[in-house]
């Protein structure tokens, strides 16, 4: 079974550069998918590799392969699915306005979400192919209703089986018939759906197959932010692995610079005394990100861990 690497934080603290170094340096003895689920993708361009029309897929090396979800496409593939199932099963006298009702569905808040989550359920699900599937995440409020989302799921998907067998007892009931649902299509997918969510929740649930890893400045907002989310992820029982603390400035003789580095240096002391549990790695600021730097910054990871 693959090992499932989710790189999360907030925004522009360098959780692409880090994403991309780990899988750059765990392609080195094991094959490896690095996916991003960032509406603004740049693992491709971190890598120097020239965008390809109406692809997503992208090999950097044998062992190292990059996947740009793009969530409209998903979606669109998602929602006509579930228009597929409803022609199978619906009435062609309603299906006209269910169609309707799936249009509106698709553009409303939330569609976009449920889309990238079920890639990346099948990414991790399916996987027979790589050692380690690295998710470079959007910024952090996206990243937490992604890792969260089976737990809202599951318990709507309850509430829906819970009725619809209702409605197939009062049904049988009316025609006098023995409450038998192996037969009813619509119960059938939703527990099919129901196990899907509780597959995945068990594998995000999992500390020897999924971790964690938050990229944080050593500064206020990072600091805060970071603080909130390692706060929800331990209370949904995700496994963090690693807090890195990215772009630390080195010592100056000019005064400006320095007394940044006084003000971050007051930070990491904070880092290190909220976050002590926690396996913390610091990272310098590097000037240039390449391919040269993701192998140090990949090395350092693994170094520290």
């Amino acid at each position: 079974m693959s090992k499932i690497i989710f790189v999360g934080g907030k925004g522009g603290v360098g959780k692409t550069t880090c994403a991309s170094s780990l899988a750059w340096k765990y392609s080195k003895k094991h094959k490896v998918l690095l996916v991003s689920t960032d509406p603004a993708h740049s693992t491709r361009d971190l890598f120097d590799i020239p965008p390809k029309r109406n692809e997503d897929f992208y090999t950097y090396s044998q062992n190292l392969h990059i996947l740009e979800i793009d969530g409209e496409k998903e979606s669109d593939i998602y929602i006509s699915r579930i228009k597929k199932q409803c022609c199978e099963m619906l009435s062609p006298v309603i299906l006209c306005e269910v169609e309707k009702q799936l249009d509106t569905a698709s553009i409303s808040p939330g569609a976009y979400e449920s889309a990238i989550f079920e890639k990346m359920s099948q990414l991790i699900l399916k996987n027979k192919e790589y050692d380690y599937i690295v998710f470079d995440t959007a910024p952090t409020g996206h990243t937490l209703r992604l890792i969260t989302f089976p737990t809202s799921m599951n318990t709507w998907m309850e509430s829906l089986i819970k009725k619809r067998k209702k409605i197939l007892m009062l049904k049988n009931m009316k025609f006098n018939k023995k409450n038998k649902f192996s037969n009813d299509r619509v119960l059938n997918i939703l527990e099919s759906r129901h196990s899907w969510i509780s597959d995945i929740s068990k594998v995000l649930m999992d500390p020897s197959r999924v971790s964690f890893n938050f990229v944080m400045n050593a500064e206020k907002l990072s600091f805060l932010e970071t603080k909130r989310a390692v706060k929800t992820l331990d209370e949904y029982g995700i496994n963090i692995d690693k807090i890195i603390i990215n772009r630390l400035l080195p010592n100056s003789s000019d005064p400006f610079w320095q007394g940044r580095k006084d003000k971050e240096s007051m930070f990491v002391d904070m880092i290190f005394q909220d976050f002590k549990e926690k396996n913390l790695i610091p990272i310098p600021y590097f000037l240039e990100e390449n391919t040269k730097i993701l192998e140090t910054i990949g090395n350092l990871i693994k170094k520290a861990t």
